[in-house]
């Protein structure tokens, strides 16, 4: 099974190649098509948000050529009300995994809890190649808690989107190495890092898979 990590700005020409590569999934950062809206305190970020479900990703979805594509959105679902909503599925296939993201970063730089609502859905799985796959965003990669609620579920391997840069991102990326060893999970994550940091795949060892080419990896299918 091919996975592909989209980090491109262009997201729609990222998604096209991934899918012109061969990809069966393919993953992109938090807040997939658009700017990380929450790193100033700055009320025109909500400007940017789509109304749910987002057009972005159903314009992914159809570029991804049949690939399933998890992405992140910045939605709304009416006045006052914005989530950052993920979600894995593939065109023509009614069947989506949906998760808004739970855990909001809050320091200078970060301001998430004054764009979102944090999300209050059940985890879930949904079927793939390489069996049970669920989801997790930005600050739920650094949440045990969140980690545990896939770990109920049998999952074998994880789609994660964060937008991490410099020191956070070797944070989130040692926190999904450990959880990857704890819980036996395939952890796959999309990051989107100003300084060019490169998203990572780690084996339910802990260990980063290797690329067979830039930003693809291959994972085993279920047996």
């Amino acid at each position: 099974m091919r996975v592909a990590f989209i980090t491109e700005v262009d997201w729609l020409a990222g998604v096209q190649d991934a899918a012109a590569a061969g990809a069966d999934l393919i993953c992109l950062p938090l807040l997939s098509f658009g700017p990380y809206v929450a790193d100033s305190l700055d009320r025109g970020g909500y400007e940017k948000a789509e109304r749910a479900p987002s057009p972005c990703y159903a314009r992914a979805l159809e570029a991804a050529e049949g690939a399933w594509l998890a992405a992140s959105s910045y939605e709304s679902e009416g006045e006052g009300v914005f989530y950052v909503t993920g979600r894995l599925g593939r065109a023509g296939n009614g069947e989506r995994l949906l998760w808004r993201q739970r855990y909001l970063d809050q320091w200078p730089g970060r301001y998430e809890p004054m764009f979102s609502t944090p999300g209050h859905l059940p985890a879930e799985t949904i079927e793939l190649k390489c069996g049970p796959v669920g989801m997790l965003l930005g600050g739920d990669l650094r949440s045990h808690e969140a980690w545990l609620s896939l770990s109920d579920l049998s999952v074998r391997a994880v789609g994660c989107a964060t937008a991490d840069p410099g020191d956070l991102w070797d944070k989130t990326s040692s926190v999904a190495a450990s959880m990857a060893l704890l819980h036996g999970f395939t952890v796959l994550v999309a990051n989107r890092g100003p300084d060019g940091s490169a998203s990572v795949a780690f084996d339910p060892r802990g260990e980063p898979l290797d690329q067979v080419t830039p930003g693809i990896v291959e994972l085993e299918e279920a047996a």
